[in-house]
């Protein structure tokens, strides 16, 4: 399960991208997203209740490809609106008996900035990618946790759509699921360490809890909200804290796992130059490849 991201004005770029999408470039992601899913087909897998597990759990041993298109409302004084599409795979490596490495990419496909400032225009193209390396025990109790280093590449097409530098920080998960959900929390931080010194300095915090409660028909509530601080601003340019939540469903197309999850967030706090959207729209599609899973 993810966070939603956030963006702000440009002081806020250096803490994390922003990312957008024209509305019409969403529909026709999601589009393509549903015609991929009868596509894949998978073996007899796992039960209902122990795909909802693998679902809410990044660590799970499946291979995990994510699709993400997220939209922002409310941005700046002309109220501008726009998307971005990201493309998240995860994939377990058994590295030995007793530990898993995890790759998890997080690669925006498709971003669009607005001009804030402005009643139309902006800047269209690719953002930044983000993977991180997660090690993590193959054989967990209650408590599941993983840590690793968050690489920050400078692949974005634009300057207003990326940090224009390397970056590298330590991220670290720790999740539990009993019976009525799950729990779990992300923090990482990322120190810029390469790249042109005209750009601004990175030094942004992340950090995600996520909250899942089931409920019958494999349905359940969720809240995942991204909370980010841009550490080399003052504190009324630093925090991004939304509040919200949503609900979501594992289920099967075909032989096809998938799970599906919409929520809606409000930035109770924000920027004080108020630059930022005030609101949230995070989608997010999952096929599950559970045949993928270690014999």
């Amino acid at each position: 399960m993810r966070g939603c991201n956030n963006f702000g004005t440009e002081s806020a770029i250096s803490r994390r991208p922003p990312v957008w999408l024209q509305t019409a470039t969403t529909r026709g992601a999601l589009a393509i997203c549903v015609c991929l899913v009868p596509l894949a087909v998978c073996a007899q897998g796992p039960s209902q209740q122990e795909l909802q597990k693998i679902a809410r759990n990044p660590f799970a041993d499946v291979i995990k490809l994510p699709f993400a298109p997220d939209i922002y409302f409310d941005a700046g004084p002309f109220s501008r609106t726009g998307s971005d599409l990201e493309i998240e795979p995860l994939f377990p490596i058994h590295i030995s008996e007793g530990w898993l490495l995890i790759p998890r990419i997080v690669a925006t496909a498709v971003t669009y900035v607005p001009d804030v400032t402005r009643k139309n225009g902006g800047t269209v193209g690719l953002g930044d990618i983000v993977p991180t390396f997660f090690f993590t025990p193959a054989h967990v109790g209650r408590l599941i946790w993983g840590m690793g280093p968050t690489l920050s590449i400078p692949t974005a097409t634009d300057k207003e759509l990326g940090t224009g530098k390397w970056g590298l920080g330590p991220s670290f998960v720790v999740l539990t699921q009993p019976e009525w959900g799950s729990a779990e929390i992300r923090v990482q931080n990322i120190w810029a360490i390469a790249g042109p010194t005209k750009r601004g300095l990175v030094n942004r915090m992340e950090l995600d809890p996520s909250l899942s409660y089931n409920l019958s028909d494999e349905w359940y509530l969720t809240t995942g909200p991204t909370i980010a601080a841009d550490w080399t601003q003052v504190l009324s340019e630093r925090w991004v804290v939304p509040i919200g939540g949503g609900f979501g469903r594992t289920f099967k197309i075909s032989q096809q796992a998938i799970d599906a999850n919409v929520e809606i967030y409000r930035n109770v706090i924000r920027p004080a130059s108020q630059l930022s959207p005030k609101w949230q729209l995070c989608l997010e599609v999952t096929l599950l490849f559970t045949e993928h899973r270690h014999k």
